[in-house]
């Protein structure tokens, strides 16, 4: 989001230990968790095929490496699907992309959930 005005209204927070973003129903798309907050989430990964239209509507599961923590089908909005500044990968033939997305209606077993993971799974961003 180098080039975007901060748009977020909530504190962002990182992930203290790794965790994945998988786009459903394929699973197409895994990446890393960049940050987050109770609106939405960005994450990083690797591709060789350019991003669906930015504003669609899909469903991410949610879920930690090392701890066991799983949400599975949140609704979200992408916001945005850019390119990152991570060169390495275009030897490969693949880029390194972030993307934005903003959290749907969530229901009150997701919200508790994501509410848990805020709790204990992340710290402030600096």
């Amino acid at each position: 989001m180098d080039n975007q005005t901060e748009r977020r209204e909530s504190l962002r927070l990182r992930p203290k230990l790794d965790t994945f973003v998988a786009l459903r129903p394929e699973f197409s798309t895994l990446g890393k968790l960049l940050d987050i907050n109770r609106s939405g989430l960005c994450f990083q990964y690797l591709t060789k095929e350019e991003p669906e239209e930015t504003a669609s509507a899909l469903k991410i599961d949610l879920f930690g490496g090392n701890d066991g923590y799983y949400l599975p089908s949140i609704p979200c909005r992408r916001i945005y699907d850019e390119k990152s500044k991570k060169e390495m990968a275009c030897i490969l033939g693949l880029e390194y992309r972030r993307c934005g997305l903003r959290f749907g209606r969530l229901n009150q077993k997701q919200m508790d959930q994501l509410d848990l993971y805020l709790h204990e799974h992340t710290e402030e961003a600096k």
